[in-house]
């Protein structure tokens, strides 16, 4: 029972984080103020029930000021490191030199951290440091999820644990970020030092404890089951009495692991026998590290393909003939930096070695040849402009230094395409990325111009005739009835999102209306919504006339909604309604679109409050708990002919 609580307050925070993030963040709301209250009070009531509270939990008022330095502490114990092998019999001989059973979990790939608490609140976060002394993080550890606050037990207590950042959450931060991370193990080591907390916060980081230092227990097992009674997440882990056929189990195979992992830790069970192992000045004797084998490949070395990113940053990919890796054809490996691809000495035709690091990210392990005859360009490959290696931090990077290759459009690019804003289906951001290197975007406006560029398209690796054809498809489809709010947003002004595009669009009902406004100095302080800085960031880019040129060549190119007045007679004017299952005449943001035109808020959750559901086909939750509430529910057919 006291686990279901806690996984649901994890559930909760998680929930007001994106709530948080939609609102503040993007100016896109996704709850009512009155749900996201009552996900607020029932996480505070399951706090106060289980006397556990987490340190990024929303009830805690917890600032994000700036420190000027981290403080160094000095570990309790020396935080050593495992013993490491990637031959399955040196495990079968290390259990041999005990009694079963034994404890097997991952080995996260991240930053250690040492918690600390006493009278059952949390008072310090370290860093492994040198294993002797860390870095006093207290400051940040509101930004990590899973990190409890407040927990039941009074003593004093030490936990162990990894911040990690999920391969998903990785990816996305780095579609948005200046100078993309190679790895998510550098990026949650970064992130925790960062001496804001408010930067450290967008950061997705989160704690998994694998280690209790005190108080001492018997056993593993019981020290993982007393620190998930405390509210922390633990590492998944296995107690068995045959450790060598867990560790090439399907279970622990890392390609099905969310986070980054680097091998999987063999420890004894019996905590009080390893202790009498005692320990090396590198390891302690009661675990050991089990590192699975980079088989790797040869192959002939092709060539380098180069990719400008949004950030200017030329990536570096080492292409060569496709060879088979753990049932995958691999054909190439990214070099990551200036600094990777200059030590293997790459030439075309070089014999090189290539493997899977941790089974999942291909890679190239060494160069037989060394020739080092391939050399890097001094242009960009998408705009011609001058290309030259840069050092950022201690790292050399491929740089294109025009300010205006269409290459760093991309990512703007794919905002401006999305399903919530200009709703152009297919135009992913790998998509645009090859539109983009192959000329065919430079500006906005190029997008409605693709079919110019018909048989480059079709021509371009992993595209086709019938590529082609979705593409210009979904451009067609997406000229028609735009709304204005969609297009303001679109365009990626900072904090002017849907939200601020619907009281915009309410206010002035036309773009050059809009637009006249600005020239006339109207104040859009005085529109309801709109404070200083939102308003200031609208007009501020509407002044710029490279920005709207930008909005108005787009204008140009697709038919405005008109702006509906719901009828008076609506039956959904100022109800609040929840669209849930799939439908025949609608998509999901289409019904929730139709809803708003007639003057109808459109929820994602169900409540008390909410009038109506329209339940389609694979409705679940949302239909069950309105028939339990007592909710109105409308079939598709039964809200058209009522709208009708």
């Amino acid at each position: 029972m006291m686990e279901k609580k806690i996984n649901r307050m994890q559930e909760l925070m998680e929930l007001i984080k994106t709530e948080n993030d939609a609102y503040y963040l993007n100016d896109s709301p996704i709850v009512s103020d009155r749900e996201w209250d009552a996900q607020f009070d029932e996480l505070a009531s399951l706090e106060k029930e289980t006397g556990i509270i987490f340190a990024s939990s929303p009830t805690q008022n917890v600032g994000g000021g700036v420190i000027e330095s981290l403080k160094e502490v000095i570990h309790t114990k020396p935080m050593l490191s495992a013993d490491k092998t990637k031959d399955p019999a040196k495990i079968g001989a290390f259990a041999m030199k005990g009694n079963g059973p034994y404890a097997v979990s991952w080995k996260e790939d991240g930053l250690t951290l040492v918690l600390r608490y006493n009278k059952g609140k949390l008072v310090q976060g370290i860093t492994r440091g040198d294993g002797t002394t860390g870095e006093d993080v207290t400051h940040n550890l509101a930004a990590v999820l899973g990190v409890p606050l407040v927990i039941t037990y009074l003593e004093e207590l030490e936990v162990r644990g990894e911040c990690v950042i999920s391969w998903t959450d990785f990816n996305a931060i780095n579609n948005r970020v200046e100078t993309p991370y190679s790895h998510p193990r550098n990026l949650a080591a970064g992130s925790i030092r960062l001496l804001t907390r408010k930067e450290a916060r967008t950061r997705s980081l989160r704690f998994i404890a694998f280690e209790l230092v005190a108080p001492m227990v018997d056993t593993v097992e019981e020290s993982y089951r007393f620190m998930a009674e405390q509210g922390f997440s633990v590492v998944p882990h296995v107690i068995t009495d045959d450790p060598v056929s867990v560790i090439g189990s399907e279970e622990f195979n890392p390609k099905h692991y969310p986070f980054p992992v680097d091998g999987l830790i063999v420890e004894y069970n019996d905590k009080v026998f390893g202790r009498t192992l005692g320990a090396t000045g590198h390891h302690e004797n009661c675990r050991i590290a089990f590192k699975w084998e980079d088989e790797t490949y040869k192959t002939t070395f092709t060539g380098v393909r180069i990719q400008p990113t949004r950030t200017g940053i030329l990536s570096l990919t080492a292409m060569f003939k496709p060879v088979r890796i753990d049932g995958a054809t691999v054909r190439k490996a990214t070099l990551h930096n200036v600094d990777i691809f200059e030590s293997l000495k790459l030439g075309i035709g070089d014999e090189i070695e290539v493997y899977k690091a941790n089974k999942i990210i291909p890679a190239v392990a060494q160069n037989n040849t060394k020739s080092g005859t391939f050399q890097l360009p001094d242009t960009c490959p998408c705009c011609g402009g001058k290309a030259e290696v840069v050092k950022r931090v201690s790292t050399r990077y491929l740089v294109c230094l025009n300010e205006d290759c269409p290459a760093k459009q991309v990512r703007k690019f794919e905002h401006f395409c999305a399903r919530t804003y200009m709703e152009i289906d297919g135009l992913s951001g790998a998509t645009l990325q090859a539109l983009v290197d192959a000329g065919c975007i430079k500006t906005y406006s190029d997008i409605y111009h693709l079919a110019r560029y018909k048989e480059v398209i079709e021509s371009l690796d992993g595209f086709g005739k019938r590529s082609y054809q979705k593409i210009i498809q979904a451009i067609e489809t997406s000229r028609k009835d735009v709304a204005l709010s969609s297009f303001i947003a679109a365009f990626g002004i900072p904090l002017v999102g849907r939200h601020v595009g619907k009281i915009l669009e309410k206010e002035f009902g036309t773009l050059q209306a809009l637009v006249n406004a600005v020239d006339n100095n109207y104040d859009f302080t005085a529109i309801d919504g709109l404070g200083p800085q939102k308003a200031g960031n609208l007009v501020n880019w509407l002044m710029d006339w490279k920005n709207r040129s930008l909005m108005f060549d787009v204008a140009a190119e697709i038919q405005f909604k008109a702006v509906p007045s719901p009828a008076a007679d609506n039956p959904f004017k100022g109800k609040t309604v929840v669209a849930t299952g799939s439908f025949e005449s609608f998509t999901r943001d289409g019904i929730n679109k139709k809803l708003e035109e007639l003057g109808a808020k459109a929820s994602g959750s169900v409540s008390k409050k909410t009038d109506y559901v329209i339940a389609g086909p694979g409705a679940g939750s949302k239909l069950a708990k309105a028939q339990s509430l007592g909710v109105k529910v409308l079939t598709e057919q039964e809200f058209l002919s009522m709208i009708n």
